[in-house]
């Protein structure tokens, strides 16, 4: 295997047999013509792929997916039914919580027990002892027993000894998310400090924010086969494309689909004294098209973020004033809400708004509709790019339960500037107030 793989997974197949009935396994094992009283369920089917040492890649997918039954298998708590993987490196892993611990031996013992299996000597293990314990941080349970432990301690003090051992591959499966608010942001931070050293992570999680901020690729795995790998954030996004089609699947039988309306340009709409035009474009319609999702009830058909004298934004100051515009068409009776979310380079979500958010009830629309959703808010952000996503949809139930009629990811893509120095701005009033204060 090339040097510089870390993982290479090939052709990786896990088939488990299943039987209606308990006695039917007894039949099939004592039957003399070997007839078989199963099933085959393929929880994991024919997946390939390749990590490069130093890259940390996230897996995403629904529950059942096969995600953790990968995991085991790269590690080698499963076996594989068919197919080869080849791993480079010291393995660390935290899985499912209790893997690999013996209930009835102390947290310390515990310890010394996964470290040997990782082949370090008691020596090596006892140079660690003292940062594994102060991470783990469960005080005096560290000398009970584990079986007396509660999942966040069983988290704690796994996660503790994966990320102290200096692993050169770390695989992190869904156990952090048992822990409290402060043990999962240390956790966050420990994983980026070794992603520094260029240690490879592998790591499961259903926060797919999580996902793109730590990870540089992304595998979306769904019924046991690798549907996309790619960037992080393009898979992220793809995944949370699937799960909202999969929302509006719930609930199409409340909804009749109509066939999508030619858009017209006719009238104008009255805002606060000034004459706004609705708008349309088909550049924005053939640049939006390929990532556009939803039901077709309603559509918008331009986006546009301006400043308090109407110019439109491609690079904004920090804290400035905008107005952000979403004009749409409806194509039926229904009930909307017109939502947005401000995302960064990584589309990991930064700040959103929608009618409930902002004071207002969905409204009620009919079929040929137009309007134009204004939004005004400041843009307290530092120098990066930023796109905003765009919706329609109806919250049938409190804004919990979705129906999706029209999504558009990177809806309006714009920069914030760096910030000026503060001596050749000092007449601008950019900055707040700063007050210092010394306690002796």
């Amino acid at each position: 295997m090339d040097n510089n793989i870390a993982i290479r997974v090939q052709n990786l197949t896990k088939i488990y047999h299943l039987y209606d009935k308990p006695q039917d396994r007894l039949k099939e094992a004592l039957n003399p013509f070997r007839k078989s009283y199963h099933h085959d369920f393929y929880a994991m089917e024919d997946v390939s792929f390749e990590i490069k040492k130093g890259e940390t890649v996230g897996i995403i997918g629904k529950n059942g997916a096969g995600k953790s039954t990968l995991l085991k298998m790269i590690t080698g708590v499963l076996t594989q039914t068919s197919g080869s993987i080849d791993t480079n490196g010291k393995i660390a892993s935290l899985l499912e919580l209790g893997t690999g611990f013996n209930p009835e031996m102390s947290g310390v013992e515990n310890i010394y027990l996964n470290g040997s299996i990782m082949g370090f000597s008691k020596k090596e293990i006892d140079e660690k002892i003292d940062a594994i314990i102060e991470f783990a941080d469960i005080g005096e349970h560290m000398l009970q027993p584990v079986k007396t432990y509660s999942s966040g301690m069983f988290a704690r003090l796994g996660f503790a000894v994966a990320i102290n051992v200096d692993p050169e591959i770390l695989i992190v499966d869904e156990a952090l998310s048992v822990g409290d608010m402060n043990f999962q942001v240390k956790c966050m931070t420990a994983m980026t400090r070794i992603q520094k050293r260029g240690t490879t992570i592998l790591f499961v999680s259903h926060d797919i924010n999580s996902v793109k901020s730590l990870c540089q690729r992304g595998l979306y795995i769904e019924g046991g086969k690798l549907i996309a790998i790619g960037n992080a954030s393009v898979i992220g996004e793809k995944y949370e494309m699937k799960m909202r089609e999969v929302s509006n699947t719930e609930h199409e039988k409340k909804y009749e689909i109509p066939e999508k309306a030619t858009l017209i340009v006719e009238n104008l709409i009255e805002s606060k004294n000034q004459s706004i035009e609705f708008k349309t474009s088909k550049e924005f319609e053939n640049r939006v098209s390929q990532f556009r999702h939803g039901t077709g009830c309603a559509k918008i058909t331009y986006v546009e973020l301006v400043d308090s004298n109407e110019n439109l934004i491609l690079e904004a100051n920090f804290n400035q004033d905008v107005k952000l515009r979403i004009f749409l068409e409806t194509y039926t009776k229904g009930s909307i809400s017109v939502n947005f979310q401000l995302q960064d380079d990584k589309k990991i979500n930064i700040a959103a708004c929608s009618f409930m958010v902002a004071g207002k009830d969905k409204i009620a629309v009919n079929d040929g509709d137009r309007l134009i959703v204004e939004y005004k808010f400041q843009l307290p952000l530092q120098h990066n790019t930023y796109s905003i996503q765009t919706m329609i949809i109806d919250p049938i139930i409190n804004d919990i339960n979705i129906h999706y009629i029209d999504v558009i990811p990177d809806a309006y893509i714009f920069k914030i500037n760096k910030r000026p120095n503060s001596t050749l701005w000092s007449k601008v009033d950019l900055f707040p107030e700063l007050n210092i204060k010394r306690v002796i």
